[in-house]
């Protein structure tokens, strides 16, 4: 059975052979790299070449047609059928050949900005094409010759021409006016174009097999690329072999594509390994693929733009290699080391200080790289800093500060938490102070060394950032909060005199933090910079810095490149300034989402290496930056207006106006009084990292606030003339290129001349108008007072006539009144009279009865006859009935109509009641009893469905 002993020293062993291997891999300092996917591009993934025209945008061969990037927009413009474009070449006047297949031709711009295809193959005369796929573009001789595997298409003079060859070409390339290309048949050969005829080249013994290119290189040579046997120069028709240090690689991959850089540096594609990327004498500088950064290995296509940059067309995606960047760096160490806050590089050595301790690393600045990355175990958790004071170095570290030599690493000091360390002079002693967590601890010099000596007493706060300026003053930067102005006693023990300073400004409490600029101490509250006044005492805005500093004004930590250059740094961005009595001048600036978001969060680092370079401290990773590696400046980018668009304000309709022609004004109806600019700035090492500033004379007083966007639109513009003006700025509001465009809004109909003589006939028509109109209303109110007394005239005549109704209204009334009171009279006459000879008729009969045969009946029926007659006389109730009917409307005729079922001694009833009659009277008038007369009530009141509540006698008087 195997001891547990030697199971654990079998484990060890093998995790430390494990761990030491993965240490002395070297890892190559990359350049950077921007990537582009199709989400980003809006087209299909695979693209196949690149090119650019000469105002700095770039075309890139998709398989969802061309697709164009101005720095700002990407744009894909479709050929014949949606076919892919898999070959673009560009002449000096920017027309853009494509090749697809079974399809070539151009693009060309118009005035307008917009991109149009011409086919040419279109053009061609007794050629059939037959899965001809065009390869490459080339122009030897003012030709353009399109390439296919096995044929080649000649455009010249706007003649194209097809030639089918028993060759199969592998792809061709243009060197010193001659075209090569490689055959199956016979290698390397050369093509006469006059006589069509494919020459083969004398390689001699060489085995340049399979040759993809032959480019210009140095020294008036040419390199030839081969797939996969290596790389040869080719010099006065001889060819020799080009030996490199990746010599062995270049035997094992496949090389697809390759260009070279003007200072001669080599840049190969490969189909499975990305890009290996060689110097002029084949030593190896650095290579890029799946395993560090490219999205995808297989190169289809390469680049060298106008600023030495290369892009990258890739069978899945786009890359942009920042060679003249001045930046390399390591994406990912391994093994990880975390977080890194500082650097120490003692040649060849580079230490790195991490959040997970203290690591070491061999640095090679000749390839590019470092190797042997390993621990240091006896430093363990936050490493803060790393410096050196007159060479020896120190480790500010969670645990103590300890000193780094070349045979050992010992601890110095007791005090935890080393966060920085400064070398100044006190008192007209050398001393060095660090800020830790708690304490300022001192050293001093013994035996030509550095020492620990003592801490400060009285002082117990956690100090990141500390700077001694020419007075002996120690000013230190709380970690969190606040400001310290500290003076010590002789002795340096104790502290002379404090003052403390929560705001900068009286205003704004953030962190703020102290560095030297030209020996100067300078203060930060992440707003501007501050300093302090030595006739005053006290300190103030540091105006002259802050303004010549622009938008790094806010910096929040200053670090010193060289003796005049110093790093300026913001969350997401870093200049490199130079700072002399005389000027301040942006060096450089570097976005730090270049390294897609690897930053420590405040507690970005530079660290400089030598006088030109400097590294940056990264998430598990390093960037080195060398000053002016390579000059560009004289390349300036153009702002450019790409395209200027208008919308109709009646139809919504866009319209696109001309933008060749810039100088002269460009006259815009009215009705398009919305106009839209979209601007370009191919600046691609700038990417993201610019802002465009907008004004438009003739309305603008003052530019825009600077912006991202590349449009500008401005909506409903009064008629005049227009300038706009454009610019593109950087952060710290240096500009870098200008551009205008001229244009007039035109007057609209109803403010031009044609509209002024239509108004000035309107205007007459109008005054003759309003002359008839008053006129008329003159007429009008003659008229009208005419009327008006005619009127007033029939009025009084009316009034008149009215007065003699109402009098006569007022009389038939009384008549009426008076008709009625007659009629009562003659009713109660009647009444009174019925009555009366109804008691001379009882009376009669009384007497007939007491006297018998005394009253002889003649006589008697003789009195009685004559008192019936008179007491219920037909003529008096129909003079009584003609009388009632007139003084009350129709009673009975009324009555009549609306209840036909009522009787004559009905209606006479009726008549009764509406004249108020007793029911005692009515009976004597009728000659009934009461009882009757309740009968005849209730016979009337059924006849008109009377309800019970209802009094009959109102009924008859309310009746109408």
């Amino acid at each position: 059975m195997i001891s547990t002993t030697k199971v654990l020293r079998f484990l060890f062993f093998n995790l430390f052979v494990t761990y030491f291997l993965s240490g002395l891999c070297a890892q190559d300092f990359t350049p950077l790299v921007r990537q582009f996917s199709k989400q980003d591009y809006g087209a299909s993934n695979q693209n196949w070449s690149v090119a650019q025209d000469s105002e700095g945008l770039l075309y890139f061969g998709n398989n969802h047609g061309l697709l164009q990037f101005d720095g700002l927009n990407w744009e894909v413009y479709r050929i014949p059928e949606n076919k892919l474009v898999r070959s673009i070449f560009i002449d000096d006047n920017d027309k853009i050949y494509i090749g697809s297949f079974e399809e070539f031709g151009y693009f060309e711009k118009n005035k307008y900005g917009k991109l149009e295809y011409t086919s040419l193959s279109a053009k061609l005369v007794n050629y059939d094409m037959k899965n001809d796929e065009i390869w490459t573009i080339n122009m030897v001789d003012n030709k353009i010759i399109f390439q296919t595997f096995t044929s080649y298409f000649i455009y010249h003079n706007d003649i194209v021409e097809g030639i089918r060859q028993p060759y199969t070409f592998l792809f061709f390339s243009v060197y010193e006016d001659n075209l090569y290309t490689h055959t199956y048949q016979n290698g390397l050969s050369t093509i006469d174009f006059n006589s069509n005829s494919v020459i083969p080249f004398n390689c001699g013994d060489k085995k340049c097999n399979e040759v993809i290119s032959v480019l210009p290189f140095v020294n008036s040579k040419g390199l030839i690329v081969t797939k996969s046997s290596g790389l040869y120069i080719l010099e006065d028709k001889e060819i020799n072999r080009f030996t490199t240090e990746e010599d062995n690689l270049l035997d094992k991959v496949e090389v697809n594509r390759a260009v070279t850089t003007p200072n001669g540096d080599i840049i190969l594609g490969t189909i499975q390994n990305g890009i290996i990327a060689l110097s002029k004498d084949g030593k190896r500088l650095w290579s890029l693929n799946r395993s560090n950064i490219l999205q995808n290995n297989t190169v289809l296509g390469l680049h060298i733009d106008n600023v030495g940059n290369i892009w990258v067309a890739l069978d899945k995606g786009i890359a942009y290699v920042q060679i003249n960047s001045g930046i390399r760096y390591v994406q990912s160490i391994s093994p990880s080391v975390g977080a890194i806050y500082d650097l120490l590089y003692i040649k060849p050595h580079l230490y790195i200080g991490t959040n997970q301790g203290l690591y070491s690393s061999i640095f090679n600045e000749r390839k590019s790289e470092i190797e042997n990355v390993s621990s240091i175990a006896k430093v363990r958790g936050q490493v803060w800093n790393l410096t050196n004071i007159d060479d020896q170095y120190f480790c500010g570290n969670n645990h103590g500060v300890f000193e780094i030599t070349k045979n050992e690493l010992k601890q110095v000091s007791p005090v935890q938490g080393g966060f920085c360390i400064k070398k100044g002079v006190i008192h007209g002693q050398e001393v060095v102070i660090q800020g830790t967590y708690t304490q300022l601890c001192v050293y001093l010099k013994k035996n030509n060394r550095w020492q620990f000596s003592h801490v400060i007493g009285g002082f117990i706060n956690p100090v990141r950032y500390l700077e001694i300026d020419y007075t002996g003053k120690i000013w230190a930067s709380h970690l969190h909060q606040g400001l310290y102005e500290i003076e010590l006693t002789n002795d340096l023990k104790q502290i002379a005199s404090i003052n403390v300073y929560q705001s900068l400004d009286g205003v704004n409490k953030y962190n703020i933090n102290v560095f030297k600029i030209n020996n100067r101490v300078v203060f930060t509250d992440h707003h501007k910079f501050y300093t302090y006044e030595d006739i005053k005492k006290k300190i103030i805005p540091f105006e002259e810095l802050n303004r010549k500093l622009g938008h790094f004004a806010s910096s929040y930590r200053v670090i010193q490149f060289n003796s005049e250059m110093y790093w300026f740094i913001l969350d997401n961005d870093i200049a490199l300034f130079k700072i002399t009595p005389n000027e301040s001048k942006m060096i450089d600036m570097l976005s730090y989402s270049m390294f897609k978001n690897q930053i420590v969060d405040d507690y970005q680092n530079v660290v400089p290496i030598s006088s030109t370079q400097c590294l940056l401290t990264l998430e598990n990773g390093i960037a080195v930056y060398s000053l002016n590696q390579n000059d560009t400046d004289s390349i300036k980018t153009a702002l450019g207006i790409k395209q200027i668009f208008v919308r109709n304000n009646y139809t919504k309709a866009m319209s696109y106006l001309e933008v060749e022609d810039i100088k002269n004004t460009i006259q815009i109806p009215y009705s398009e009084n919305n106009i839209t600019f979209s601007l370009f700035y191919p600046d691609y090492p700038r990417l993201n990292s610019v802002y465009f500033k907008y004004k438009l004379e003739g309305i603008d007083a003052t530019w825009s606030e600077p912006t991202a966007s590349g449009l500008k639109n401005y909506n409903f513009l009064p008629s005049g003339k227009y300038v706009f003006k454009s610019c593109v700025v950087l952060n710290n509001g240096e500009v870098l290129s200008e551009a205008e465009w001229k244009f007039e809004i035109m007057p609209p109909f109803y403010l031009s001349w044609l509209a002024f003589v239509f108004y000035s006939l309107l205007a007459i028509l109008i005054i003759y108008l309003i002359v008839a109109y008053f006129r008329r209303k003159l007429q009008r109110k003659h008229l009208l007072m005419k009327q008006e007394d005619e009127e007033r005239q029939r009025k009084e005549i009316d009034k008149r006539e009215q007065m003699i109704v109402t009098l006569e209204k007022e009389k038939l009334e009384v008549e009426l009144k008076q008709k009625s009171k007659e009629l009562a009279e003659s009713t109660m006459t009647i009444i009174k009279k019925n009555e009366m000879l109804s008691m001379m008729r009882e009376e009669v009969l009384r007497q007939k009865e007491l006297l018998g045969s005394q009253y002889p009946n003649k006589y008697a029926d003789k009195l009685l006859k004559m008192i019936d007659q008179h007491l219920s006389s037909e003529d008096d109730w129909a003079k009584f009935q003609a009388n009632f009917d007139r003084i009350h409307e129709n009673f009975f005729r009324n009555l009549r109509h609306n209840y036909p079922e009522l009787t004559s001694n009905d209606l006479r009833f009726c008549a009764y009641l509406r004249l108020n009659l007793t029911s005692k009277d009515i009976a004597n008038l009728m000659n009934i009893t009461l009882k009757g007369v309740e009968v005849a009530r209730y016979r009337i009141r059924k006849k008109i469905n009377l309800p019970s509540n209802k009094s009959l006698t109102e009924f008859m008087i309310e009746l109408k």
